[in-house]
C-alpha cells in the first residue's frame, strides 16, 4: 500500500484529493463568513473554474500514465 502512496500516480492521486478539501473547506468559510453568504452566481463561478482546474489535472495525469507505460524499464 506504501508503494502505491509514494508512487509518481499515487502522489498525482493524493494532491488531487487534499485540492478538493481545500477546496470544500474554502467554500464552507467563504459561505460564513461573506455577509450575504456566497450567492449562486459566484458559487456556479468558483465551481466551474475547479471543474476546468480538475479537467486540466485529470488530463495531465493521463497523459504522463500513457507515457510512463509506453516506456521501457
Amino acid at each position: 500500500m506504501r508503494d502505491r502512496l509514494t508512487s509518481d500516480l499515487g502522489v498525482y492521486a493524493l494532491s488531487g484529493l487534499f485540492s478538493l478539501v481545500v477546496f470544500v473547506v474554502a467554500l464552507t468559510i467563504l459561505s460564513r463568513t461573506l455577509p450575504g453568504g456566497l450567492g449562486s452566481r459566484q458559487l456556479v463561478g468558483l465551481v466551474f473554474g475547479y471543474l476546468l482546474f480538475i479537467g486540466a489535472y485529470s488530463t495531465a495525469w493521463f497523459i504522463y500514465s500513457e507515457i510512463d507505460s509506453r516506456e521501457e524499464i
